[in-house]
């Protein structure tokens, strides 16, 4: 039954993401993408994420759809989050998706 279940899940991505190619509209609209507008070094806001994994002053891992993503740095700190929207300021060293 998962086969099923997981290609089922498979036709409706590909149904969204070419709705959103055919209406021109940004997928992370439809599908539900992480969305990640980065300033410099020092500055994230992540839309579209699902919950804190970890949290230090030295990373952050964060879930997003299909995985999740590692921010490793320095000073890190969340200055807000509300809904499915995070705001991060420190020194990034590296940011990571798995």
């Amino acid at each position: 039954m998962q086969g099923k279940e997981q290609g089922e899940q498979g036709r409706k991505k590909r149904w969204r993401e070419n709705v959103a190619d055919f209406f021109e509209l940004p997928k992370e609209l439809l599908c539900n993408l992480p969305r990640a507008t980065i300033i410099g070094n020092v500055q994230l806001h992540l839309e579209n994420y699902g919950g804190i994994i970890e949290y230090t002053n030295e990373i952050l891992r964060l879930k997003i759809r299909g995985g999740e993503m590692v921010i490793k740095g320095e000073n890190l700190v969340i200055k807000h989050f509300f809904g499915e929207e995070i705001f991060v300021e420190g020194r990034f060293q590296s940011i990571a998706y798995f």
